[in-house]
């Protein structure tokens, strides 16, 4: 539980720092580098770190558990999405973004299941 905690701690952080550094109004220079980490890879962090939060809040975590918030993460990412087709709220749809919701989930999972699994924990 708080190997959890301190990972989603970290990514939300590292998250911040890039979102800051990497603003248009910090780092104006923009090239293919600059623009995948700007646009793909903080959304991913946040993915990352939602999943962890989502997933400690449990006080029985389950594999089905764990699966269940791995998708409501990436349909979360999804509907916000199509939100922003539509012009419910800022910004601009990107179908990348959605693979990137599903890649950082699927990294989530990963992590979770190799790193983060407790002995006792329930099937």
């Amino acid at each position: 539980m708080r190997k959890r905690v301190i990972l989603s701690i970290v990514t939300l952080i590292i998250g911040i720092i890039i979102y800051y550094l990497f603003s248009k109004t910090i780092l104006v220079k923009d090239n293919i580098v600059i623009s995948f980490i700007r646009n793909y890879l903080l959304d991913g962090l946040w993915i990352i770190s939602f999943y962890f939060i989502a997933v400690n809040f449990s006080k029985n975590i389950t594999k089905y558990y764990k699966f269940l918030t791995s998708l409501y993460v990436i349909v979360l990412g999804i509907v916000f999405e199509v939100m922003q087709l539509l012009g419910i709220v800022g910004g601009i749809f990107d179908f990348i973004d959605i693979l990137v919701y599903t890649f950082a989930a699927l990294i989530s999972c990963i992590v979770e299941k190799y790193i983060m699994e407790e002995k006792n924990e329930k099937v």
